[in-house]
């Protein structure tokens, strides 16, 4: 064997890994089997605090945000964002590997 056959077999293994592993991870994250990776994480300052003032507007408008839109909620939202994020770029990135491998098969003949 040729040492660019070599080569583009490795290349393309590499690549073909870098799709699947990715794309099994993300099944597992939306069958509910995993969780994204956490970035992002709830900070303890942005907690519903139960002793807010009537003259403290900011607790006041703090505490009916979370209300509205609990932080769990966006947090989640984020670091699924960030995980399809990555998702894309591996796949992406795996993509070009395998297709240099390819090209380097196809030149090898």
């Amino acid at each position: 064997m040729e040492k660019n056959k070599i080569i583009g077999y490795v290349l393309l293994a590499v690549g073909l890994l870098l799709i699947i592993l990715p794309l099994w991870q993300t099944y597992n994250i939306f069958t509910g089997k995993a969780m994204p990776s956490q970035v992002f994480q709830k900070p303890i300052a942005l907690q519903q605090n139960p002793n807010v003032g009537a003259l403290d507007i900011q607790g006041q408008i703090q505490n009916a945000l979370i209300k509205i839109v609990p932080i769990d909620f966006i947090d989640n939202t984020l670091n699924l964002a960030t995980w399809l994020l990555l998702l894309y770029v591996l796949i992406y990135g795996g993509g070009k590997i395998a297709e240099i491998g390819v090209k380097l098969l196809n030149g090898s003949r």
